[in-house]
């Protein structure tokens, strides 16, 4: 067997931050959307129908997803929840692969991720309580705090196993293929701005996702809507922080192995 792992509090706390910042960029484990959303564009007023190309606003690209076909990203538009969250979700998945590159508050590290044959990742990680090596290969959660690798299990009577196995418990939670929609939906309307070359979109106002607080969100897309960051200050186990996470060799194969042999 792999030497136990030593994880602490502070640890674990980090650990399963983490795995809920990989729900929140767009790790989910499930297919996108198969049918169309009906976007909205909040205003004071009934809109007119938006077209694919108006002044101040970008042209539509033909690979856009259709769930984004009717937003218009146009500086200052104000997109509703609903209608944002599908597309995001649906930029993300139509990948099928990618790297996360995170940083921010006493956090910072990469994560390998690939949704087929399923969805699997694997990350290598640096806290403020020392690094700490993860996977997720075969429905099995491995954590590595720096004493050897050990499988997560919420029920075991090993209090170590248990803490590995909470964080893991908290990402089947986060990991459900509607995520990303529900997390966009829970804020009420996002407002779209142009920053250099890619789009962005913040949340108008806090909001809370599953018992989180959400005190600022905010995520960059290109004009087809491929993803490119993500940052989002939260509180999360009692501790707040703001977390950016950077998207990069997406679609491109990635190989995910386990952090040790489970059987071992």
């Amino acid at each position: 067997m792999p030497t136990p792992a030593r994880l602490t509090t502070a640890g674990t706390a980090a650990l399963t931050a983490t795995l809920a910042l990989v729900a929140l960029t767009g790790c989910a484990s499930g297919p996108a959307p198969t049918t169309a959303p009906s976007p909205t564009v909040i205003g004071t007023e009934a809109p007119e129908p938006a077209p694919s190309t108006t002044e101040g606003a970008a042209p539509t690209p033909a690979d856009t997803p259709i769930e984004c076909e009717g937003i218009r990203l146009g500086e200052g538009s104000s997109i509703d929840g609903a209608s944002l969250g599908p597309c995001l979700q649906a930029s993300i998945e139509r990948h099928g692969s990618g790297v996360l590159t995170v940083s921010g508050d006493e956090l910072g590290g990469r994560i390998e991720y690939h949704y087929e044959p399923a969805f699997e990742f694997r990350g290598e990680l640096e806290t403020g309580d020392g690094p700490v090596s993860i996977s997720f290969v075969d429905d099995v959660i491995m954590v590595d705090s720096g004493t050897g690798p050990i499988v997560g299990d919420a029920s075991s009577g090993d209090a170590e196993a248990q803490m590995a196995g909470v964080a893991g418990e908290l990402y089947r939670v986060f990991s459900d293929p509607g995520f990303i929609d529900d997390l966009i939906r829970e804020s009420e309307s996002w407002t779209l701005t142009r920053d250099g070359e890619s789009w962005r979109a913040d949340s108008d106002a806090p909001f809370s996702w599953y018992g989180i607080p959400v005190a600022a969100y905010s995520a960059w897309f290109s004009d087809g809507w491929d993803p490119i960051a993500a940052e989002s200050t939260s509180d999360f186990l009692g501790h707040t922080a703001t977390i950016r996470q950077d998207f990069s060799a997406l679609g491109e194969p990635v190989d995910i192995a386990p952090l040790a042999d489970p059987q071992d």
